[in-house]
């Protein structure tokens, strides 16, 4: 069990990482600091892979325990302080869910916003369902 509550520790620990970059993240597009976004990629890549694989070993080590123990719960299984962690597991999947889910709104609405300023200077005629590129005598064309 002691090693069923350090992958429970270290996944929890991820996640917290990954929210708090996250956050981050908001903050920063926020306040219009968007160049510093990609310092937090690399190690949200690494905390993913190492989610990733922790929580595999996770699922494995509740498939064996259920495997032993074919007619218990897992409730039955676990003493009370792993399936507290187990329990604190889901909340902050689910906080991360929030958090992300916040986090792409600004994403999207700031890919509108810059789409919606370069479609502004550099106007694209629609043509169809189709838009063309402009020709290069209205490539500055002031749109009224």
């Amino acid at each position: 069990m002691q090693n069923f509550r350090l992958q429970l520790d270290s996944l929890i620990s991820d996640i917290d990482r990954l929210i708090d970059l996250t956050y981050n993240d908001i903050e920063l597009i926020k306040n219009a600091q968007h160049a510093r976004i990609s310092e937090h990629h690399h190690e949200k890549k690494v905390l993913i892979s190492r989610f990733e694989s922790n929580k595999a070993i996770l699922n494995d080590s509740l498939q064996q325990l259920m495997a032993k123990n074919p007619d218990a719960t897992l409730s039955d299984i676990l003493p009370e302080e792993e399936q507290k962690l187990l329990d604190l597991f889901k909340t902050k999947l689910m906080e991360l869910h929030e958090a992300n889910k916040i986090y792409s709104k600004f994403v999207v609405s700031m890919n509108e916003f810059f789409n919606s300023l370069v479609s502004a200077i550099l106007p694209m005629k629609e043509e169809g369902y189709a838009r063309s590129q402009p020709k290069p005598a209205a490539f500055l064309q002031v749109s009224a």
